[in-house]
This record gives C-alpha cells, sequence and structure tokens, in this order.
C-alpha cells in the first residue's frame, strides 16, 4: 500500500466514526480468535500430557504385577527354610548281618551316607581340581565363570557355570529341576546362596558325593566305591578317585565298565587337573595317566544274592512297623541288624549252589531214556502234565486270538509243533529248586538262611513261604508223644503193617516198601531211625488209648494229640485236619517251621520262636526298635527232649545190626561230632527233607520242583531225602566246621542232671511184663 493510501485511511480514521468502529471491532475480533486459538492449544497439550501419564501408570502397574507374579513363580520353585535346614536324600535301608556284613538294601536310590571322614582326601581333591577350583573362595556362585558363559557360547563351546554348590542344589532339591532355562538357573543360584548361608564348606562337600549319581545306579561315594571297586570310599586310591569324579559329568557315557577307553581319557581329564592345581606332581600323573582301567564291578542288582531271600523276609517282618512309624524303608538310611552270621549264611549258599546243580543233573538222567528226548520218561508216566503246563503259559491264553479259533485241539497243536516252544517249557518246569535254613536252639536266632536257588529267577520264598507235605521228618513228633506218655525207646512193635476200617467198610492199611529182615518186633529206637511206617502206625493205638483196635475211628484221639504236639513245636497247622495220616507226614509245613520245632529237642524240650532280627537303628545310629525273644515255651520235659536225641542220633550212627536213613551224613560226609536228624521224602517223591541237630545250631535242607507236579522217579534213590537234602547239609557241615573263623562248636548233646538212659529189661521181663505191646512205665 503505497503513503498516499496510508494518509488517506488515516484521515478517514479520524474523521468518519463509522469507519473507526469498524475497524476497532475488526481487530478486536482478530484479538479474540488468537486467544480462542491458544486456549485450544493449551487444552489438547493438557489432555495429551494427561493420558502419557494415565498410559505410563498403567504400564508401571502391569510391569509391577508382572514382577511381584515372576517372583512369586520364582520362589515357589524353591526349597522352604525347613528343607534347606534339613535335606532329604533317598538313602537305602541296610540289612546286616550280626558281624556287620551288609545282606541285602532296600532302596529307590542305591545310597549309603558316609561322613567325610570316611571318604578318601583324594576323592575331594579330585572333585574341587575338575568341578570347581574356586569352591574355598566364592560364596555359591562362581561370578567369573558366571560372566565367562556367554563369551564360550559365542565362541561356540559349551562349558559349564555351575559350582559345585548349584549342582548340590539341583541334587538336593530336585523341584528345582534340570532343563535348561532362565528361570532354572536363577532359582539353583538363589538356592546355592542360601545352601552357603545354612552349611559349611566341609559340609558341602559331603553332601554332595552323598548325593551326587554315579555310573550303573550308584548314589553316593561310597556306594560307588563298592559298586565299582569292592571297596569304602575311605579306601580309593588316586587313580580311583578321579575315575569315579570324572564320570559324575555324564554316567553312562563315561561308564568305565561299558566304555573303559573313553572312561579312562576321561580319568585322565582328571588326572591333569588334579596336577594342574597341584593335587599330585608330574611324576604321579605320568605314571598314572598310563594305567589301564582295573575294576571289581559288584552289580547292585546282585550284590548280595545270598542273601535275597531273607532281605525280604526281613522286610516282610518289619514293613507294619516301618508304616506305622512313618519310616521308608527304600529313602530313610535305616540300619536293620539281624541275628544271621555272615560266614555261615556264605556257606549256606554254597551248600545249595553246588549240591542243586549236581542234582538237576542227575535228575534229568534219571527220567532220560538212553537216546531219549529230554526226560521223556516223565512225560510218558505222567501224559497230563506237558498239556498243562502249556495251559498255564501266556502263549496258550493268547493263541486263540492269533489262531482264530476257538478250539483248543488247534491251539495245541499249534503250540505243540513248536519244537522250540516244547523244549524250553520242559526246561523251565523241571527246574529243582532248594531251601536251607539254620537256628540257634538256645535263642532262636536264625544264623543262615538260604531261601532258593536264584532269586533274580524265582523270588518264591522255599524257607517260609513254601508249605510242602513233610513225609518222615514227621515222625519224631509221633514219637515224642509216646516218649512223653510213657513209652521208652527200647519198647518193641511188629514190624508188620497193620489196617484200620472206617464206618463204611473202607480200609486204610499204610506200609512200608518192604518188610526189614530180623524179629518180628522192632524196638522204638530203630523203628525211627529207620522210618518204619508200619510200627510208626502200630503207635496210633497205644496214644490213642485203644490198643488192639482194628477201626479208624478209635484213631483219631491220637492224630489230634499228633497235631497238637506239633502246633506246641511251632507248626501251623490251623488248616490241617486231624487224621491218622498225620503221623506219615502228610501235614504241610514250611522249612522253617520244621527245624524251628527241631530246635526244641535239641533245646532241652524248650521251643523258642525263631527271630531273624535284634534292633533297628535310624540315619544317625539312633536304636529306634529293638527285638526280644517273643516266645519261650517248655513243650517237652528235658528228659523226653534228651531221649528223643538220643533215639535221632540213631539215624545218623545207625546201630548194632542196622543203618539209619541219615547214615550218609557220617559215611559221605565224615561228620564225627555228636549230631542227631532225620529224613523225610513224601509218598510222591515231591519233596525231600533233612534236618540235623547239634547243641549249637539245628540245620534242615528241602529238595524239590518249583511246581508241585515235579516229582523224583520213585525207583530213584535220589528220590529221598538222604540223597537230596542231606547233601546239602553234610557240604554246609564241611565248609563251616572247617573254617576256624566261623562260629562252630564241636560240643555234645548232654543229658539232663541226673537223668539215667532207660535200658531194656531182661527178655524173661518183657515177655513177663509186656502183653499186646501195653504200655510198661519202667
Amino acid at each position: 500500500m503505497s503513503n498516499s493510501e496510508n494518509d488517506n485511511n488515516m484521515d478517514r480514521y479520524f474523521n468518519d466514526p463509522e469507519y473507526r468502529r469498524k475497524k476497532i471491532d475488526a481487530q478486536k475480533n482478530n484479538t479474540d480468535k488468537k486467544n480462542d486459538s491458544r486456549l485450544d492449544q493449551a487444552r489438547d497439550w493438557y489432555n495429551d500430557q494427561t493420558e502419557i501419564i494415565q498410559y505410563g501408570i498403567i504400564t508401571a502397574a502391569v510391569i509391577l504385577l508382572f514382577l511381584v507374579g515372576f517372583f512369586i513363580y520364582l520362589y515357589q520353585g524353591l526349597p522352604s527354610i525347613e528343607e534347606l535346614e534339613n535335606p532329604k536324600t533317598a538313602t537305602a535301608t541296610l540289612v546286616k548281618s550280626r558281624d556287620g556284613v551288609v545282606l541285602d538294601r532296600y532302596f529307590t536310590e542305591n545310597r549309603t551316607f558316609v561322613p567325610i571322614e570316611d571318604i578318601s582326601p583324594h576323592v575331594v581333591d579330585a572333585l574341587i581340581a575338575t568341578e570347581d577350583h574356586r569352591f574355598y573362595k566364592h560364596w555359591g556362585i562362581d561370578m567369573i565363570r558366571t560372566l565367562a558363559i556367554p563369551y564360550h557360547l559365542i565362541q561356540g563351546e559349551i562349558e559349564g557355570g555351575s559350582t559345585l554348590t548349584q549342582q548340590l542344589a539341583r541334587n538336593l532339591y530336585k523341584k528345582i529341576g534340570r532343563d535348561f532355562s532362565i528361570i532354572r538357573k536363577l532359582r539353583e543360584m538363589i538356592t546355592a546362596i542360601d545352601i552357603e548361608q545354612n552349611y559349611t564348606k566341609r559340609e558341602i562337600i559331603e553332601l554332595y558325593l552323598n548325593t551326587v549319581e554315579f555310573p550303573n545306579s550308584a548314589f553316593g561315594i561310597e556306594t560307588a566305591a563298592q559298586t565299582h571297586y569292592g571297596k569304602p570310599a575311605e579306601d580309593l586310591t588316586i587313580s580311583e578317585s578321579a575315575m569315579m569324579v570324572g564320570s559324575v559329568n555324564a554316567v553312562y557315557a563315561y561308564n568305565p565298565r561299558l566304555f573303559p577307553e573313553r572312561a579312562k581319557r576321561r580319568r585322565n581329564v582328571v588326572l591333569s587337573q588334579m596336577k594342574k592345581r597341584g593335587f599330585i606332581d608330574e611324576a604321579v600323573y605320568t605314571s598314572l595317566s598310563q594305567d589301564s582301567v582295573q575294576l571289581d564291578y559288584h552289580p547292585p542288582s546282585q550284590s548280595e544274592t545270598e542273601s535275597r531271600y531273607f532281605g525280604q523276609y526281613v522286610r516282610q517282618k518289619v514293613e507294619d512297623w516301618a508304616k506305622e512309624n512313618n519310616y521308608n524303608l527304600d529313602t530313610d538310611g535305616l540300619t536293620i541288624h539281624t541275628t544271621i552270621d555272615s560266614r555261615l549264611q556264605y556257606y549256606a549258599q554254597q551248600a545249595v549252589e553246588e549240591k542243586l546243580d549236581s542234582l538237576q543233573v542227575i535228575f534229568e538222567d534219571e527220567w532220560t531214556s538212553p537216546n531219549g528226548e529230554y526226560m521223556d520218561q516223565l512225560w510218558k508216566k505222567y501224559p497230563s502234565f506237558l498239556k498243562s503246563f502249556v495251559r498255564e503259559t501266556d502263549r496258550y491264553k493268547n493263541a486263540f486270538s492269533k489262531y482264530n479259533t476257538d478250539q483248543e485241539s488247534v491251539v495245541f497243536d499249534s503250540l505243540l509243533a513248536n519244537e522250540a516252544f516244547v523244549d524250553s517249557l520242559k526246561r523251565a518246569r523241571t527246574k529243582l529248586e532248594a531251601g536251607f535254613v539254620a537256628i540257634d536252639p538256645a535263642n532262636g536266632n536264625i544264623r543262615a538262611w538260604v531261601g532258593g536257588n536264584n532269586y533274580g529267577n524265582v523270588q518264591y520264598d522255599h524257607v517260609y513261604q513254601a508249605k510242602r507235605q513233610t513225609g518222615s521228618t514227621f515222625k519224631p513228633f509221633v514219637y515224642a508223644v509216646a516218649i512223653d506218655n510213657g513209652y521208652k525207646p527200647y519198647h518193641k512193635f511188629s514190624k508188620y503193617p497193620s489196617k484200620y476200617y472206617d464206618s463204611s467198610g473202607r480200609v486204610w492199611d499204610p506200609k512200608d516198601p518192604s518188610i526189614p529182615e530180623g524179629p518180628d518186633k522192632i524196638p522204638l529206637r530203630q523203628a525211627l531211625a529207620r522210618s518204619l511206617n508200619n510200627v510208626t502206625v502200630r503207635l496210633l493205638p497205644e496214644i490213642a488209648g485203644a490198643p488192639g483196635t482194628d477201626q479208624l475211628e478209635d484213631l483219631m484221639p491220637a492224630a489230634r494229640k499228633i497235631k497238637q504236639m506239633a502246633m506246641n513245636f511251632g507248626i501251623d497247622l490251623s488248616d490241617t485236619k486231624a487224621y491218622p495220616s498225620i503221623a506219615l507226614g502228610t501235614a504241610k509245613a514250611s522249612l522253617l517251621e520244621l527245624v524251628s520245632a527241631y530246635t526244641t529237642f535239641a533245646n532241652q524240650g524248650v521251643h523258642v520262636e525263631p527271630i531273624a532280627i535284634t534292633r533297628i537303628e535310624d540315619k544317625q545310629g539312633n536304636i529306634v526298635k529293638e527285638y526280644n525273644i517273643s516266645s519261650r515255651q517248655e513243650v517237652i520235659s528235658p528228659e523226653t527232649a534228651y531221649m528223643m536225641i538220643d533215639m535221632l542220633r540213631g539215624v545218623i550212627r545207625g546201630g548194632e545190626d542196622y543203618y539209619g536213613t541219615g547214615i550218609r551224613l557220617r559215611a559221605t560226609y565224615n561228620v564225627q561230632q555228636d549230631v542227631a536228624g532225620k529224613t523225610g521224602t513224601t509218598q510222591n517223591a515231591a519233596d525231600n527233607w533233612f534236618v540235623a541237630m547239634m547243641p549249637h545250631l539245628v540245620m534242615g535242607a528241602w529238595v524239590g520242583g518249583e511246581d508241585r507236579r515235579i516229582r523224583f522217579p520213585t525207583w530213584s534213590r535220589t528220590g529221598q531225602g538222604a540223597h537230596t537234602a542231606l547233601p546239602m547239609v553234610g557240604r554246609f557241615i564241611n565248609l563251616a566246621s572247617s573254617d576256624p573263623e566261623a562260629p562252630w562248636s564241636r560240643e555234645s548233646f548232654e543229658s539232663p542232671p541226673g537223668f539215667v538212659m532207660p535200658e531194656a529189661p531182661d527178655e524173661d521181663e518183657i515177655n513177663t511184663n509186656w502183653q499186646d505191646n501195653q504200655r510198661i512205665d519202667w
């Protein structure tokens, strides 16, 4: 705009009131608009800042909630203060003999806890040198190793940053886990710090070495040492210590039994670290690194196999007590002290194994005809056996669907055509089994126990679980009733069989296989020594108080007396009917019951219940349970007991004109010390028994088929207790008595004070006073 125009507008503004008013209004409007704009801008800015603050608060709250939740989650996986102060590790319960040898162990993790004083210092040196050489300097976390982890990862190297304490945290507290994650690692680190605050460095090493897993399912250094080297942890050498410590990183990959060369290389790495950290010098390293891997391996699944049957019996005895007192037998590290003597136990196992192996060969040969198939005579004599065995197999049960048939003949034809299947079935079902037990008669303490040939194959215990017909080993209870009622060893009875009739006219006429030569009447002493059925049966009317009877019903009182006598001796016959046949051994008993019953004879007529356990200690060695003699009962008088012992001596010694059925104990096994005993064989030769008694020990063995249908040939001499069970007892006596370290005595039985063994009167006096086998109290 020009100057002249400006001047004109100025003049008009001052001279024209209307124009001047319009200009003022226009300027006022412009000012209002600018003010409104500034106000809007201020209002928008305020709203924006408010929104930002609100979002910030919400975000902070979310982050805070997340952090709180994260730490709650993190700490939920941490051990409690109580768990930190009282860490629980699954420690095996040990079953020990009276002389301190481990017989068996119960475990989920095969671990035996030992204090650090009982661990070789070489183990500690190898561990520190290899796993955590700054162990004594850090507070649970080695920051140098931890911060170096990213560097090693960038370099493509996988190197652990966990200290021994962090590894212990994983071993002690399973809730921490072993997954590779940041959460798990944080929990591990926090727990390691807590452990360092609660335990000394020495205690941490002790806990670590007792919890870490080693190869071959060995947990803890003590079990690892016993498993791999057959020695305690305190005796491990430098090389052995390096081998064990080297294996903890990868128990399978560095298993010295499976991969000896790989394990050797790993051992040498540990030796190298020990040299580097100053635990060994160059010369020692050079020498040891050249050594090959030398193990004395004891498989954990087979350790104490000679005692596994007994161990399971002990477990069954203490399980109820453990539950009632909140003990876990598999994890709480109890020590169960037993009455077993480890030396006698070893010899019992050796005797059973040796004799059973040779008997199996004889047994198979006797049932096999020349050039015949495996035991063909058995299948010919008992044709139903094989089909019954087949019918009991899983292959038979599954064969109907496999062959799509409901016809049994089709299934049998198919299975019997499989020669390999049939042969393996025959051999499996015709295996002989055995049991052996020895008891101290004075206190009932069980000294040796072999429940079978191989616990890994057969878990059925033939000492206490199997109840089989006792055969002639039951006869001493019949004679004990007679002697206790006034009969004497010299009283004579007819050697010929007798007959007894029931109300319907049926006859019971048991008899000996043959009539012995010599006089028509035989003294009770000789009849028992020769195990004569005819004389034993003729005792029944006398015991029943019905001499001369031929009625079976009249013999029932005798059967009841005999049953009661046997029960007083400790044999459970609550489910056995008291029939006269009980006198010949039809009653069933376990080997433990039978041998325990015989201890009554050896203990002057007093029966003491068998005892297997003396005390139980907890992990700290505190006695938490003691066992004492539970039952001591005088069953027969000392005089009756001694007369029975003297009569049963005849089983072993024989007489002037006869042999006892147990003569082989002297003739073959040259047992010359004072011993009494009894053989027994059931009618079908399925069960064979022998019990021997000495003042300090009563021993018994049973031999037969695992399956009750399996039996020895009746024409065979091996189908008798004297040729099957007796050799086991004889071999045991030979082994135990020849060991000066074994608890063996050669003392003889002593008669009761003032007792004189009754002697037979003159023949004229017998003829005068003994009529028809009536009892006379001499």
